[in-house]
C-alpha cells in the first residue's frame, strides 16, 4: 500500500497524547524515553518534515512515495505490537471514532522510523569524528611507547602541555593496551585501574567523557567516587577519585590490592594530599612490584617527580596548541592598585572596546579574565555589565570556588550569535577547569596564594605575581579551539628579565647552597616593576599539618619527620602540629603509659594514636569538628551538633554580603535577619538550614495541616527562590544532609551514637528504590547540552524575578510524586521525572520528616540548652579564643563601619594581636550582644597597673572563632559567643592562681579577677570535678567504642558464632547484644551523662561564679607575674588553700601568684 503526500499532511500535534502512548511508552526501556531531549526533537524533525512535503509537493507530488522507495534503505526498521493492536480493537468497536486513519498511523510509522535513522547515522557520525578527534591527539603518537616504558619500569611521568589528552586517553591505553594492524585494541590491558583527580568536579567530568570515548554506560566500566556520590560498580574497571578518598582507601588497604595501575593526575598542583600520596606511593610500589604507577603533570618541574622515584623515565608529550598572539599592555603607575585597594576597572573596560572595535561581531570567540579574588571580579563585572547592556554584544559571568553550581555551569553555555561571553575568572579556570570558545585571554600577572603562618595560627590570603608556568597556562587558555590572542597587563620586559633571573638561580653555586642548607624557598626573584617565580609553593607548606600528621600516624607511621615527602614541610609546622594533637589528647607520648618503675627506653619515647585519635582519623572533618562531634555524643547533644558542624564544613552555605551595594546590600540583610542568630555565625547557618528543611517538607503535607505560614514569602514555597532571596546556597544545603548522614553512619559505627530514629533510611520501599534508582539513571543519560544564554543571564539575579510561568516549586512537583508514589500505578514513574534526584535523595534516602522534626525541636531549644550546646563548640574549638579589645565600646558608639556598627571592634588572640571581625559576621550587625549586660566598679585591693578601673560582671563573653584570615587585615571567621570563666575552667591548658584562687591566668595570657574567694575555689573545685568526669567519660566511651568495633569485625568476618558460643546458624542481628560488658558500659555511659549533664547546667548559670574581670596579659606581665612569698622559698604548702595543695603544688612547686 502506498502512501500518498496527504497521509503525511494532517495534524499530527493535536493528537500528541496518543501518538506518544503508542510510540513512545513509558516502560522500563522505551526505545526513546518521552523525558529526553531526543522525543522533543522528534516533533521539531515531524515538522521539519512536513514542511519540506509540502514544498516538494507543489513541484512534483511524489515526495512520501520517493521516501517510501528508500524503506528499504534504513538501517533500521521497528515492529509495533501497540499500534496494532490499538488498531485492531479500534476497527473492532463499531462506536469508536478517530479523527487518525490507518494510513496516517502507517504514515507516522514510517517518520518514526526515519527519525530512527537519522539518529543512529547521527550517533555514527559522532563516533567517526570521535575517534578521528583522539587519533588526532599528540598523546596518540606515544601510545606504544607509554605502554612499553610502563612494562619495562614501575613509575613512570607522563608530561604533557594543555590539549594534549593525557588526561583522557592515558586510562584508556593502559584499559586496551596495544592495538593490532586493524587499529583494534588487541584487549591486553589493565582491568583495575585508578585515576586521581585533586577536584570533585574533574572526576566527573572525565568519567563521563572516557565513558563515551569508550561507548559504555557511565557508571559500568568507567565510574567515579567521590565524596557523597559514586557510580561505581563490580564491573567497573577504571574509576576516577579524589586524592583524599584514595588516602582513606589506604588506611583500610595500605597495599591497595584491588588495583593494578595507579594514575596520578595534576600532580604539578602540588596539593597536600598528591604530595602525602607521592611519598605513600613510593612506598607502596617497593611493597607490590607488580604494581605500576603513572605520574601526569603539566610540563612544570616535571624532572622534581623524575628524580623523586629514581630517575623513572619522562614521556614528553607536546601540547595541541593554535597560534597564540601575544599582546603586552602593562598598565600605568596610576591603574596599579595597591594591596587592599580596589581594583581599577579601565584597562579591562578598554580592553572590551578594543575586541569590539578590531574583531567583527560575526567572528566567534569569547574572552576569558584572570584576576586575583573575588573583591576584584566584583570591581570589574559592575562596570563591565553596564558596558555590556549599553552595546548588546557582551554577556558577563563570574568564576569563582563558591559560586553555585548552576552559576559556575553557565560560563560552560553558548553565547547567541553576535554576542561574545566575557568570563571573570580567578586561577580556578587555569588548570582545571576548560571553557570551550575561548578565543582572547586577559592576565592581571597577578594571583591570591593561601600561606599559613603556624606562629600566629592564622591563614593568609596574599596577592602576588604569578609564577611563569602560571603565566604560560593562562596563555595556552586562549589556543584550544583556534587562534587566539593573549593580552598580558605586564610589560615584556619584566617577563624577560625573570627568564634572565630564573637561568642564573639555576647555575649559581650559592643560591642552591641556601636550599640545600637553610629549605630557604627562593623562588622569588625581583624585577622591573614586578616580582615572577618559576613554580608555586607546595600547599603543604602553606596549610595546617594537625590532619595529615594524624592520618599518617593512624597508617603506622611513627614520625612524620622520616616520611619521603617530595619536598619536606618546615619541622617547626610538623612539631606545632604534633603539639596540638598531644594537647587535644590524639596522640600520647609512649613513655607515658609504660609501667613507672620500668625505665622508658627510646622506642617507648615515641608517639602513639589514641582511641580518641583513631575516632578523629576516621571522621573525615577539620581536626576541631571531629572533636566536636565525639564531646556531643558525650552529653547526648548529637542532633544539633550534626547540623553545627555540617555548617561549618560546608565552603560559604551563605552568600557573602561584600559583593552587594546599595539597595540590594539592604534587601539581603533584611531577608536574613529573620534567621540571624545572636549566637553566633554557625547558628544562624543552622536556622538558615532549619527553615529550608520546613519548606522542603511541606512538599509532603496537605495544605491545610501545615504549621508554618511563608505568607510573607509572596505565596511560594519555592526553596530556590526563598534561598536566592536571603542568599542561601541551596547546593551547600543539600551538602549540609549529605554530611549529617555520614557523620551520623560514623558516630553510630564507632559506637558513639545510638542511631534509632537517626536521619538516614537504610531500607527503601521497593518502588521507591526503582523509581529513585530510575530518576538518577535518566540525570545521567539526558543529553548533555550546552544551552545558549541569553543578554539576561549577564545581569544579576533579583529575588522574586522569576516568571509565573516557572512558579510549578519544587514543593508541589514532589508533592504530585508522593502523592502518586502512594498508591501502585505505571504514573509513579512518569510523575518521578519531573522531580530533582537531590529531592527525591532528601525525601527517600535521608528521612526528610525526620529532619524536619530535629529542626522544629532545635528551635524550641532554651537558653540553658544552647549554652550547654556551645559548652560542645568550645571544646572542639578551643584554643580558638579571642578577647575584645577595652575600647570596643568606645568604636561601636562613635565609629562604627560601613558594613555595619561592629566592623570597626577588634580583638586579641593569644598568637595574634588586633585582629578584627570578618564583614559577613553576624556580629558586625549586632555587636551589642557581647558586652557584659551587668557591670560594676569593685575596690580592690590590688588594683591592676592600668588606670583603667576594671569592670566587674557575671557575664564576661569571648569569642571562639573557626579560623583565623588575614586578608587586607586579619580577621575573624565563623565566630561564637560564650560565657568567658566556664569556657576557660573547662578546657584551658595551664592554670595559675594566687593564694586565695581570686586571681586566675589561664594558659598565661587572660586574667581573671574575682570578687569573692569562696565562690572562686567553688567555681575551681566544680571545674576540676567536671573536667574528671569528662575524661572519665570520655574513656569509658572510647573503650565502649573499641569493643563495639571489634564485635562487629568478628561479625564481618565470620566468626560471630565462636564468639559468643552459639550454634553456627544462630543468627544475631547485633552483636552488641550478645555481650554483657558492653552493655554494662553503655548503662555507665548514661548515667555520667545524664549527671554530667546537669552539673554542666548547673556551672555555666551566671550565678554559679559570681562576678570578676576579664583582662589580657601582655608579654611583659606574664614575666612579672610570679615571686616567693614574704619569707623565702616555702618549705611547703601550707599556705595554700586545701582545694589546691595536692593539685597546684606539682604544676609549680612552691610558686605563687601575687600582683607586683
Amino acid at each position: 500500500m502506498e502512501l500518498e503526500d496527504s497521509d503525511c499532511l494532517c495534524d499530527y500535534l493535536s493528537h500528541k497524547k496518543r501518538l506518544t502512548e503508542l510510540f513512545f511508552p513509558n516502560n522500563k526501556n522505551p526505545i526513546i524515553s518521552r523525558h529526553s531531549t531526543a522525543y522533543e526533537e522528534f516533533w521539531n524533525f515531524l515538522q521539519k518534515l512536513q514542511k519540506w512535503i509540502r514544498s516538494r509537493s507543489q513541484t512534483d507530488g511524489q515526495s512520501l512515495r520517493l521516501l517510501s522507495q528508500k524503506r528499504a534503505r534504513l538501517n533500521l526498521q521497528t515492529v509495533n505490537y501497540r499500534l496494532e493492536d490499538f488498531l485492531r480493537h479500534r476497527e473492532a468497536d463499531r462506536h469508536s471514532s478517530g479523527t487518525l486513519s490507518r494510513r496516517n498511523f502507517q504514515c507516522f510509522h514510517l517518520i518514526f522510523d526515519m527519525y530512527l535513522d537519522f539518529l543512529q547515522k547521527q550517533k555514527i557520525s559522532r563516533i567517526m569524528k570521535l575517534r578521528r578527534d583522539q587519533a588526532a591527539l599528540p598523546m596518540a603518537a606515544f601510545r606504544s611507547q607509554l605502554l612499553d616504558q610502563l612494562s619495562a619500569h614501575r613509575v613512570v611521568v607522563v608530561a604533557g602541555d594543555t590539549g594534549c589528552g593525557k588526561s583522557t586517553q592515558v586510562p584508556q591505553y593502559l584499559h586496551f593496551g596495544e592495538l593490532d594492524s586493524h587499529g583494534q585494541p588487541l584487549g591486553k590491558g589493565y582491568q583495575h585501574i585508578a585515576v586521581t583527580q585533586p577536584r570533585r568536579i574533574a572526576c566527573i567530568s572525565l568519567a563521563a567523557r572516557v565513558s563515551t570515548e569508550m561507548l559504555n554506560e557511565l557508571g559500568s566500566k568507567v565510574a567515579y567516587q567521590v565524596r557523597f556520590e559514586r557510580t561505581r560498580t563490580k564491573a567497573t574497571q577504571i574509576v576516577f577519585i579524589t586524592e583524599g578518598l584514595l588516602l582513606r582507601q589506604m588506611q583500610l588497604d595500605p597495599f591497595l590490592k584491588e588495583y593494578d595501575v595507579l594514575v596520578l593526575d595534576e600532580v604539578h598542583e602540588r596539593h597536600w594530599q598528591t604530595d602525602c600520596l607521592l611519598g605513600l606511593v613510593k612506598c607502596l610500589v617497593m611493597a607490590r612490584p607488580e604494581l605500576r604507577v603513572v605520574l601526569m603533570s603539566a610540563t612544570i618541574n616535571v624532572q622534581l617527580f623524575s628524580s623523586f622515584f629514581d630517575n623513572c623515565p619522562i614521556l614528553e608529550v607536546p601540547g595541541r596548541l593554535f597560534p597564540i598572539d601575544i599582546k603586552y599592555i602593562p598598565l600605568t603607575p596610576a591603574e596599579i592598585s595597591e594591596a587592599g585597594d580596589r581594583l581599577d576597572p579601565s584597562p579591562y573596560l578598554r580592553l572590551l572596546q578594543r575586541i569590539d572595535a578590531k574583531y567583527p561581531a560575526t567572528e566567534r570567540g569569547d574572552l576569558l579574565v584572570f584576576v586575583p579574588g573575588m573583591a576584584d571580579i566584583q570591581a570589574i563585572m559592575e562596570p563591565a555589565r553596564a558596558y555590556a547592556e549599553q552595546t548588546k554584544r557582551w554577556i558577563i559571568l563570574p568564576l569563582h570556588s563558591t559560586l553555585s553550581a548552576e552559576d559556575q555551569e553557565k560560563v560552560f553555555h553558548v553565547a547567541p550569535d553576535g554576542v561574545r561571553k566575557c568570563v571573570l575568572s580567578t586561577n580556578i579556570s587555569e588548570t582545571s577547569l576548560t571553557i570551550d570558545g575561548i578565543r582572547f585571554v586577559a592576565d592581571s600577572g597577578r594571583v591570591k596564594e593561601l600561606s599559613w603562618d603556624a606562629s600566629a595560627r592564622l591563614r593568609r590570603l596574599k596577592e602576588f605575581p604569578i609564577s611563569k608556568a602560571s603565566a604560560n597556562q593562562r596563555k595556552g587558555r586562549a589556543g584550544r579551539t583556534g587562534p587566539g590572542v593573549c593580552f598580558r597587563f605586564y610589560s615584556q620586559e619584566d617577563y624577560d628579565q625573570f627568564e634572565a633571573s630564573f637561568s642564573r638561580m639555576l647555575v649559581s653555586p650559592t643560591t642552591i647552597n641556601l636550599m640545600t642548607t637553610t629549605r630557604a624557598d627562593p623562588r622569588w626573584f625581583p624585577t622591573e616593576g614586578l616580582l615572577c617565580v618559576a613554580f608555586n609553593t607546595p600547599e603543604i607548606r602553606r596549610v595546617p599539618l594537625e590532619t595529615l600528621v594524624l592520618q599518617m600516624m593512624v597508617m603506622g607511621l611513627p614520625d612524620v619527620k622520616y616520611f619521603p615527602f617530595i619536598e619536606p614541610p618546615e619541622e617547626k609546622c610538623l612539631d606545632e602540629a604534633v603539639e596540638r594533637l598531644l594537647s587535644h589528647g590524639a596522640l600520647i607520648k609512649a613513655a607515658s603509659i609504660t609501667d613507672s618503675k620500668t625505665r622508658p627506653s627510646s622506642t617507648s619515647s615515641s608517639l602513639q594514636v589514641t582511641p580518641l585519635g583513631r575516632l578523629l582519623a576516621d571522621l573525615p572533618v577539620e581536626f576541631s569538628l571531629g572533636r566536636m562531634l565525639i564531646i556531643a555524643s558525650l552529653l547526648g547533644l548529637v542532633e544539633p551538633v550534626l547540623s553545627l558542624v555540617a555548617g561549618m564544613s560546608v565552603q560559604a552555605p551563605l552568600a557573602p554580603l561584600t559583593s552587594l551595594g546599595g539597595s540590594e546590600l539592604a534587601r539581603r540583610v533584611e531577608a536574613l535577619s529573620e534567621y540571624e542568630s545572636d549566637h553566633g555565625d554557625a547558628f544562624t547557618v543552622m536556622n538558615v538550614f532549619d527553615e529550608w528543611l520546613r519548606i522542603k517538607s511541606e512538599a509532603n503535607e496537605p495544605i491545610g495541616s501545615r504549621t508554618h505560614d511563608h505568607s510573607d514569602r509572596g505565596g511560594s514555597l519555592n526553596a530556590r527562590r526563598w534561598c536566592r532571596r536571603i542568599g542561601a546556597q541551596e547546593q551547600r544545603l543539600h551538602e549540609m544532609v549529605r554530611l549529617r548522614s555520614q557523620f551520623a553512619q560514623l558516630l553510630s559505627d564507632c559506637g558513639l551514637w545510638n542511631r534509632e530514629g537517626s536521619t538516614v533510611r537504610k531500607s527503601l520501599d521497593l518502588s521507591h528504590r526503582r523509581n529513585l534508582n530510575r530518576a538518577r539513571r535518566t540525570e545521567r543519560l539526558k543529553t548533555k547540552r550546552r544551552r545558549l544564554l541569553t543578554l539576561q543571564d549577564g545581569t544579576e539575579a533579583r529575588s522574586g524575578s522569576e516568571s509565573e510561568d516557572e512558579c510549578e516549586t519544587d514543593s508541589s512537583r514532589l508533592r504530585k510524586w508522593l502523592s502518586a508514589a502512594g498508591g501502585a500505578g505505571s504514573r509513579l514513574g512518569s510523575v518521578a521525572q519531573d522531580v530533582s534526584v537531590r529531592d527525591l535523595e532528601l525525601v527517600l534516602c535521608y528521612d526528610l520528616s525526620s529532619l524536619t522534626e530535629f529542626a522544629n525541636r532545635h528551635s524550641e531549644m532554651t537558653q540553658a540548652d544552647l549554652q550547654l550546646l556551645k559548652v560542645v563548640v568550645a571544646g572542639g574549638l578551643y584554643p580558638h579564643l579571642a578577647i575584645a579589645d577595652d575600647a570596643n565600646a568606645y568604636r561601636v558608639a562613635n565609629r562604627g563601619g560601613a558594613a555595619g556598627p561592629g566592623a570597626e571592634m577588634v580583638f586579641h588572640t593569644r598568637t595574634k594581636g588586633f585582629v578584627t571581625l570578618h564583614p559577613n559576621d553576624v556580629f558586625v550587625r549586632n555587636p551589642d550582644v557581647l558586652f557584659p549586660k551587668t557591670k560594676c566598679q569593685l575596690e580592690t585591693e590590688e588594683p591592676p597597673k592600668s588606670t583603667k578601673a576594671l569592670t566587674y560582671s557575671s557575664d564576661h563573653q569571648l569569642l571562639m572563632y573557626l579560623d583565623l584570615m588575614e586578608t587586607t587585615r586579619p580577621f575573624l571567621v565563623n565566630t561564637m559567643h560564650v560565657p568567658a570563666l566556664p569556657t576557660l575552667l573547662l578546657y584551658c591548658r595551664e592554670v595559675d592562681t594566687n593564694e586565695d584562687a581570686t586571681r586566675i591566668v589561664f594558659d598565661s595570657w587572660i586574667e581573671v579577677r574575682l570578687a569573692d574567694a569562696e565562690a572562686a575555689q567553688r567555681a575551681l573545685a566544680t571545674a576540676i570535678w567536671l573536667r574528671a568526669m569528662m575524661d572519665r567519660l570520655m574513656e569509658l566511651q572510647l573503650a565502649n567504642s573499641a569493643r563495639i568495633r571489634e564485635l562487629h569485625a568478628v561479625k564481618d568476618s565470620g566468626e560471630v558464632a565462636a564468639s559468643t558460643g552459639q550454634a553456627s546458624g544462630t543468627e544475631c542481628s547485633n552483636p552488641t547484644d550478645r555481650d554483657p560488658s558492653v552493655n554494662d558500659v553503655q548503662y555507665q555511659c548514661r548515667k555520667l551523662r545524664s549527671l554530667l549533664g546537669q552539673s554542666l547546667a548547673a556551672f555555666l548559670s551566671s550565678s554559679a561564679v559570681g562576678l570578676y574581670t576579664l583582662h589580657r596579659l601582655l608579654a611583659g606581665d606574664v614575666k612579672r607575674l610570679f615571686r616567693y612569698p614574704p619569707g623565702g622559698q616555702p618549705k611547703d604548702n601550707a599556705y595554700l588553700p586545701r582545694l589546691m595543695r595536692k593539685i597546684f603544688i606539682t604544676k609549680r612547686k612552691f610558686k605563687t601568684l601575687f600582683s607586683q
